[in-house]
């Protein structure tokens, strides 16, 4: 991924997508600064994140698909640099976190509230967790709470626990009163999901390859033989039959994400115990109703300043290594969540702390 020198006034930097070919075809190169609409906000981004989707979007993988050249990127963190003549409720200098759509791997944002959110962030709140907030939490809080209907006592079963959104389940489970158990792969990743706060953790790399329902069964020793509540499924796969499995009776089976592929589901298998199978889309559903989405944030806003929420930040990036931070999501050596910094010399004078 090339670079160029540091822009003037009148442009931004950001990584370019410029073929639908991977992380091979970014580039970092000044571009003329967006027009700002009567109902926009600019931001000077301070951090970004790196998300799943956006490993899609830059291979026409997405099921929004968004053609060459653009700026890759759904959520940011920054300040508040400028606001459209309609805005409300927004102001110049606010710190805020975005989920901007496309467009954060950048120097700058232009986004449009309610399409892209914008929400204040506490005060104690750094950037970089900003950056790696909303997305997350908002999927894990609007899926386990809101979709879920999770309530104290009960149990999760969290899959890919170790990357964001698993991170953010299992802290937000426990948040709820949930008793949480995590899938996670590897030594060093099961280490960091009970660091989290899972009451325990499985290394799938360990379990009997041979045996076929080697999971459901752990789960059943973790829980009186009962199985869970709800199963958070960030993975997915061929075959999800295992964390069907794993749920109680009456469970909630939440469809999170497919970074292990889309799964066929047998309906026979929700009879069986009386599943329900959930689907859980986070961005569309705060477009829809943006009141709930507020409230939502307000929720995870306190439950942070409590210190019952907080993200884990694996890997930070400066903007000119964004290619790397997409791989590293992509090939799933994630822990916890991904950042990429923005460069010190070309951070807005209006931006704050």
């Amino acid at each position: 991924m090339t670079s160029t020198a540091t822009p003037a006034e009148d442009t931004v930097r950001a990584v370019v997508c410029t073929e639908l070919t991977g992380e091979d075809a970014l580039e970092v190169r000044d571009r003329p600064r967006a027009p700002l609409g009567p109902r926009a906000v600019r931001i000077a981004v301070r951090a970004a994140s790196v998300n799943y989707p956006d490993v899609l979007m830059i291979r026409g993988q997405y099921q929004a698909r968004t053609e060459p050249p653009f700026v890759p990127g759904t959520e940011a963190a920054g300040d508040i640099v400028e606001v459209g003549a309609e805005v409300t409720g927004l102001a110049v200098g606010d710190r805020v976190l975005s989920v901007v759509g496309v467009g954060a791997f950048a120097t700058e944002a232009v986004v449009t509230p309610p399409w892209q959110q914008v929400h204040r962030i506490p005060d104690a709140m750094p950037y970089d967790e900003a950056a790696a907030f909303d997305i997350t939490y908002g999927t894990a809080y609007h899926g386990l709470i809101g979709r879920g209907g999770l309530v104290a006592g009960e149990s999760v079963l969290v899959t890919g626990a170790s990357g964001g959104c698993g991170s953010a389940a299992v802290q937000v489970a426990k948040a709820a009163g949930a008793r949480v158990l995590a899938v996670a792969g590897g030594a060093e990743k099961t280490a960091l999901v009970r660091e989290l706060g899972a009451d325990a953790a499985f290394d799938h790399r360990e379990l009997d390859p041979a045996d076929p329902k080697a999971l459901s069964a752990l789960v059943r020793q973790h829980t009186g033989g009962q199985g869970v509540d709800v199963v958070f499924d960030t993975v997915g796969g061929a075959d999800i039959r295992e964390p069907l499995r794993a749920l109680a009776w009456n469970g909630r089976y939440l469809a999170i994400g497919f970074a292990g592929g889309i799964p066929t589901v047998s309906v026979n298998q929700t009879i069986l115990k009386c599943i329900s199978i959930i689907g859980v889309a986070y961005g569309m559903s705060a477009l829809h109703d943006p009141a709930a989405n507020a409230r939502d944030m307000k929720a995870l806003f306190d439950w942070y300043r409590e210190g019952k929420v907080r993200p884990s930040i694996g890997h930070r990036y400066p903007l000119a290594e964004a290619a790397e931070a997409l791989r590293v999501v992509r090939q799933r050596r994630v822990l916890g969540k991904v950042v990429i910094e923005m460069p010190s010399d070309v951070s807005s004078p209006a931006a704050g702390r």
